[in-house]
Formats: structure tokens, C-alpha cells, sequence
């Protein structure tokens, strides 16, 4: 790789790129009003408000007014980053995924710097989990349109990045135009087995451009297959926010009591969420071609519920008529997958305990799994099923759970039905890779 930028700066403008209204909105970094200033300019003007920036207001992506300004001071000690300058910035339509992006331009190494802000609204995680099933995505095609309308061949290096769904387009921009130098995606998803079968020979040879940087316990990277190389690591882990964190875009950063920071390297992934990782890919692996496009509605649903911290649409999810074969599909496979792999309940119910999402629900899965002809015997009659499950000394947190969302008894029955024909070993759960070409 070619690009002048270093690891650390790279994160520093991915971090920069959600930063909101920090004291007004001059505060914003992607915003018109920057346009043909230099990096140091703005971080200048936020810090010369900072006492109107409130510590512990969650500005976005996760972050607080405190952390923003950590970034700001941090970030502004670097005159390297301080002197890149922003050309333009470049906003989505609201039909299109509300999606932001900006051209930057270090003026020391002729380099341009073509960043991706990540996941903007909900229609942009529909667009993310669309990435099963369809090739390409509307807003991964979107984002190639609008870095081929770039003038860049004055510079001697281009440099894509992005954070979560900017780092997925990021990858995809360097696969689709030979004309990118450097990409460095940063917590970003991967792409489907039919991606890969299908650009194998452009993988092959650019993939060595590529490189990913991942927080060790994130939950987006391990999404379908990764293309090029990677490193993990450790996360901040504050815990404020639960399981989410993981994947805020300063989760990676140190800081210590003079406003410097530190990217820590990790020896590899958090093993639960490679558990996480190698039982959803076997999953999709497992669903014919035709049902990827209902699978990928069903996890998106899911996923929307999870960010807003709203367990009741989670579980609404599995009895809605749009969403419960697919549902019962995944759930049937976990269940049996559990039974292959019996650690994985111990990092599921780690993953769920720290997304605020009652562990109890394990419980159920528990009963499931053991009493399988019980439940789609008398699982149609929900207060006899709570009788027997009592009288069997069922755990009454599992009991409470059952009696709040009854409508979930039907769905046990579908999944206790389709265990039968569930096998998890047919399928492998490891990255599809294409080997790098021959030097």
C-alpha cells in the first residue's frame, strides 16, 4: 500500500465524519460550509466552542459531546492530518439512503482521500443485509456512480475508506475501478458467496489493495465474507452502551491524560463473535438461492429492532406472517447448531445479555431443543403449554417471557417442526477466500 496516511489517521477521519452539530452547525464536518478548508480549520473552530458542546449528550454513531472532543484535541496534535484539506462533501438523497461521503486532498503526498460515512437510516440496513441476494446493492452502486464522477487523475495515489457501510463500499469502489490505489475499510461487511464466485478474478487481482481494520468484539465485519487482509484491534469497551458499542466508530481508541491516543493490535477476533461469525455464514449457506431475499428482510428487521433497543418489534418479527419462515429457518438452525457446538450458547447469551435483550429467551431455546415433540404437540394451546412447562419447574423468568409474548407459540411449533429436518454440518461456516494472485 501507497497512501502517505497512517492507521491512526485513518480512523481519526472516519471518526470525523460523524461529527454533528458540535456546538452549532458549524460543528459539522461534512458540511458544505468546509468545503476548500483544511482539517485543522474545523477542528479549530469546534474547539474554539467547546464549552457549548455538552459532555454527555450523544451527538451520533454513539458517541458524547466528551468523546467528540477527546477526537477533536487528539486528532488536531497531527499537523499532517490537520493540513488535508476538504474538497467537497457529497450527500444521498433521502430516497437513495441519505448517505454521506467526502473528497479530501493531502496536499503532502498529491493524494486523494475519498471517505464513506457510515449506515445513515434504516433504508441504509436494508441495504446492507440486500447484500445476501442482490449484486450489486442500489447504494453500493450509488457510491461507485458518485466516486467515477470524481476528477482525480491529477493525483498520484487515490485512497478509499469507510467506516461499517462505508467500508463495504469502500471494498466494493476498489473491486469495480482499477483506478483505486489504497482501501482501507473499517469495520465494514463483507459480501455473499454469489459476489465472490462472481468477481473472482477481479478479487484476485486487487485484493492485495485492500486491507480492513476491525474492532476485536465488532458485529458488522463478520458479516458474510471478507475480502482482503485484516487486523483486529482492542476495543475501549466503556459499556455504556451495552453490546452496541462494539461497533462505534471510536471504540479503537485510547486515550490518555494528555489527549493523545492509541490504536492497541488485538491477537485476533473476540472468539464469541467468531462463534457468531461461522454460524451465520453456515446459516445462509444452508437457504436456497430464491429465499435469501425473504432471509435478508427478516435480519434487517431484527437488526433495526436490536439498534433501537426494542425487544417487543425483535420478537413481533417472529411471529409476523412477512417475516416468520424465515424466522423459524434461523432459529431452528441455531437451536441445532447448538447442539453440535454447545459453546455457542455461552457466547449467544453474552451477545444478548450485553444488547439489553433478556437472556431468558435462552431458556426457551433450551426447552425447545430438549422437548421438541412436546412443544408441537400442545404448542398450539399456549396456557397449557405454560401448566406443563411449570409443572416440568421450568424457570419462571422463561415463564414470564412466554406469557408476555404469547403470539410467539405458533413460531415454536414452526421451529420445533423444522428441527427434524435441519442438519448445520452440511454446510461450512468459514470465509469464502480467493487466493491472491501470483506475484
Amino acid at each position: 500500500m501507497n497512501t502517505g496516511l497512517s492507521i491512526e489517521e485513518i480512523v481519526f477521519i472516519n471518526n470525523l465524519l460523524y461529527l454533528d452539530n458540535l456546538g452549532g452547525p458549524k460543528g459539522t464536518f461534512l458540511s458544505e460550509v468546509n468545503e476548500t478548508k483544511t482539517i485543522g480549520d474545523y477542528i479549530d473552530s469546534v474547539l474554539d466552542n467547546a464549552s457549548e458542546i455538552d459532555d454527555s449528550n450523544e451527538y451520533f454513531a454513539g458517541m458524547t459531546g466528551f468523546e467528540c472532543k477527546q477526537i477533536l484535541k487528539a486528532a488536531g496534535k497531527n499537523q499532517h492530518l490537520r493540513d488535508i484539506i476538504i474538497e467537497s462533501v457529497h450527500f444521498e438523497s433521502t430516497s437513495a439512503g441519505g448517505g454521506k461521503s467526502a473528497l479530501l486532498y493531502d496536499p503532502e503526498g498529491n493524494e486523494a482521500i475519498v471517505a464513506f460515512r457510515g449506515t445513515e437510516s434504516d433504508a441504509e440496513w436494508v441495504d446492507n443485509v440486500e447484500g445476501l441476494y442482490m449484486i450489486p446493492t442500489a447504494f453500493q452502486q450509488n457510491a461507485l456512480n458518485w466516486y467515477q464522477s470524481l476528477d482525480l487523475t491529477d493525483c498520484d495515489v487515490i485512497t478509499v475508506t469507510g467506516h461499517s457501510k462505508g467500508g463495504n463500499k469502500a471494498v466494493y469502489i476498489t473491486l469495480m475501478d482499477n483506478t483505486v490505489d489504497n482501501c482501507i475499510s473499517f469495520d465494514g461487511q463483507g459480501f455473499s458467496d454469489e459476489f465472490i464466485d462472481k468477481y473472482a478474478d477481479i478479487i484476485r487481482r486487487r485484493q492485495d489493495r485492500i486491507h480492513t481494520i476491525c474492532a476485536e468484539s465488532d458485529y458488522v465485519n463478520l458479516l458474510l465474507n471478507e475480502v482482503g487482509t485484516k487486523q483486529f484491534y482492542l476495543g475501549t469497551n466503556y459499556g455504556r452502551l451495552g453490546f452496541g458499542e462494539n461497533h462505534c466508530p471510536n471504540a479503537i481508541l485510547f486515550f490518555d491524560e494528555y489527549d493523545d491516543a492509541f490504536l492497541w493490535k488485538a491477537q485476533g477476533q473476540d472468539p464469541k463473535m467468531a462463534d457468531l461469525d461461522k454460524m451465520f455464514n453456515s446459516f445462509i449457506r444452508s437457504i436456497p438461492a430464491q429465499e435469501k431475499e425473504d432471509v435478508a428482510k427478516m435480519v434487517g428487521n431484527i437488526i433495526i429492532g436490536a439498534i433501537r433497543n426494542n425487544q417487543d418489534a425483535i420478537f413481533s418479527t417472529f411471529s409476523d406472517k412477512r417475516y416468520s419462515e424465515s424466522a423459524s429457518d434461523l432459529l431452528a438452525f441455531i437451536l441445532r447448531y447448538k447442539m453440535k457446538y454447545p459453546k455457542m450458547v455461552e457466547s449467544l447469551k453474552e451477545i444478548l445479555s450485553q444488547n439489553n435483550i433478556d437472556t431468558d429467551v435462552v431458556g426457551v431455546v433450551d426447552f425447545i431443543t430438549n422437548h421438541s415433540f412436546l412443544v408441537k404437540l400442545i404448542g398450539l394451546f399456549p396456557w397449557l403449554t405454560i401448566l406443563v412447562l411449570r409443572l416440568k419447574g421450568v424457570d419462571k423468568n422463561v415463564l414470564t417471557l412466554l406469557k408476555r409474548h404469547k403470539e410467539l407459540f405458533k413460531f415454536l411449533v414452526k421451529v420445533a417442526d423444522k428441527m427434524n429436518i435441519v442438519n448445520p454440518d452440511i454446510t461450512s461456516g468459514a470465509d469464502k477466500k480467493i487466493e491472491m494472485k501470483a506475484s
